[in-house]
């Protein structure tokens, strides 16, 4: 599934936080959506899986049915396991009641998170927690993943290893849309960047144009 946005603007209040802005995201492609904070990549999001409305421009029709959206600081009631959580995922996938077990434990081990099968979500790292948030999103088996920021305070080999997964993903053509400031990151596993600053975007591009155009 791919994405188009055309001219876009966001106003909140009496202040412009979109201005113009517009690019694609590729079918089966990893782009992420950078800049400093403020710069307007969650509102985009936003607008792109219609929790934002009021806009000007153009967004090409998402079907929620088809995306999975990974907001920041999702919350998960008290006590859940990881594999509770992953499990999740299968509600209202047809035909996934037999063999949702043996389906969730391969989806752990494709994220690494095999072993905390039967901790409390709440006692996990971040960066597992992050891989969990995975899991589910891949067992809702949709063509297009968003995500807003997944590793904001995370050491820099475990943020290299969720990238590594994420691209992993992507191979499996899936469409990801990583919203992120870990430009490192980006350059070395994204196939496309978009850069914004002040609600304008800046760069559309390849990591190795980016890596031009940002010196």
């Amino acid at each position: 599934m791919n994405i188009v946005l055309k001219e876009l603007f966001v106003d909140i209040g009496n202040v412009s936080i979109i201005r113009d802005v517009s690019f694609d995201v590729p079918d089966k492609s990893f782009t992420c959506l950078v800049g400093p904070n403020g710069s307007g990549k969650t509102t985009i999001l936003k607008a792109i899986v219609g929790e934002i409305t009021e806009y000007r421009g153009y967004i090409s029709e998402t079907i929620l049915g088809k995306l999975s959206y990974l907001p920041q600081n999702l919350e998960v009631p008290p006590f859940l396991s990881v594999l509770d959580v992953v499990r999740t995922g299968f509600y209202g996938r047809p035909g996934t009641k037999l063999g949702v077990l043996e389906s969730v434990d391969d989806l752990l081990y494709q994220c690494g998170i095999y072993p905390l099968r039967e901790m409390t979500f709440a006692d996990i790292s971040v960066g597992e927690q992050q891989r969990t948030w995975l899991a589910f999103a891949l067992a809702q088996d949709r063509g297009l993943i968003l995500m807003d920021e997944p590793l904001s305070s995370v050491d820099i080999e475990s943020r290299r290893g969720f990238y590594r997964l994420l691209k992993d993903v992507n191979q499996t053509d899936k469409t990801l849309l990583v919203v992120t400031h870990d430009i490192d990151m980006v350059m070395e596993f994204a196939d496309k960047i978009i850069y914004l600053d002040g609600g304008i975007k800046k760069f559309e591009g390849a990591p190795n144009a980016f890596s031009q155009w940002y010196r």
